[in-house]
């Protein structure tokens, strides 16, 4: 990542050169106009180092890097067309101060909106699927519990339970609701009572009735 960094800082870094050398080579009247143009065309090659490590560099997981290429994205049409009008007042160096005032700002400001407003719909996305994945961990941790019992354990008859059991938790919904509380509460304590209990298989037709029930709760709830 920190290759890939610095290659993008080198661009950049030609970019801003090449776009100076033409600007000042080029044999037009460097009028107020042109300044402040070449101006805003700075800011905004040094936003997008802003811009990626906002984006790009919040977190390592591929996942948060991929939700922040939208924003990046946006970043650079900014670039580009910020660049495009500079070149309209490198050419047209008699065009009023305040067109390029007025141009240069109008373009900063919808930039700024549209990253602002792609930042705030990354932030909703990982606070959703961070809500999910709590919404979720019931099952999983109970279908994970009670596969380290199916593990352990040595009665034929009992172990062919645990595993019917396993696959109904497998199929179970996912997602949990506070209005289940009381039931996923039941159903961990009966899955902790496995462990101690030596009448297994009534606790495991519980368990059964138990997941039946919530089951059913949780396609009321939808």
């Amino acid at each position: 990542m920190k290759k890939n960094s610095t290659k993008g800082y080198i661009i950049l870094g030609i970019i801003f050169a090449l776009i100076s050398v033409i600007a000042f080579v080029v044999p037009t009247m460097k009028t107020a106009t042109f300044w402040i143009a070449y101006v805003f065309t700075a800011i905004a090659i040094v936003a997008q180092i802003v811009i990626w490590k906002n984006a790009l560099g919040k977190e390592d997981t591929l996942k948060s890097k991929f939700l922040g290429l939208p924003v990046v994205h946006v970043g650079i049409v900014y670039l580009v067309v910020q660049i495009v009008a500079f070149a309209v007042f490198v050419a047209v160096p008699a065009l009023p101060i305040w067109s390029a005032i007025v141009a240069c700002a109008v373009i900063l400001g919808f930039s700024v909106i549209f990253i602002i407003a792609g930042e705030t719909g990354r932030e909703e996305i990982v606070r959703v699927e961070a809500k999910v994945q709590k919404k979720m961990f019931f099952i999983k941790e109970l279908q994970t519990d009670v596969e380290l019992l199916i593990d352990r354990e040595e009665d034929a008859e009992t172990k062919t339970a645990l595993q019917q059991l396993a696959e109904k938790i497998r199929f179970s919904d996912p997602m949990s609701n506070n209005a289940l509380a009381e039931i996923e509460n039941k159903i961990a304590v009966k899955v902790s009572e496995l462990n101690t209990e030596s009448d297994k298989m009534a606790i495991i037709h519980e368990l059964d009735l138990l997941l039946t029930e919530r089951n059913k709760k949780c396609k009321f709830l939808k």
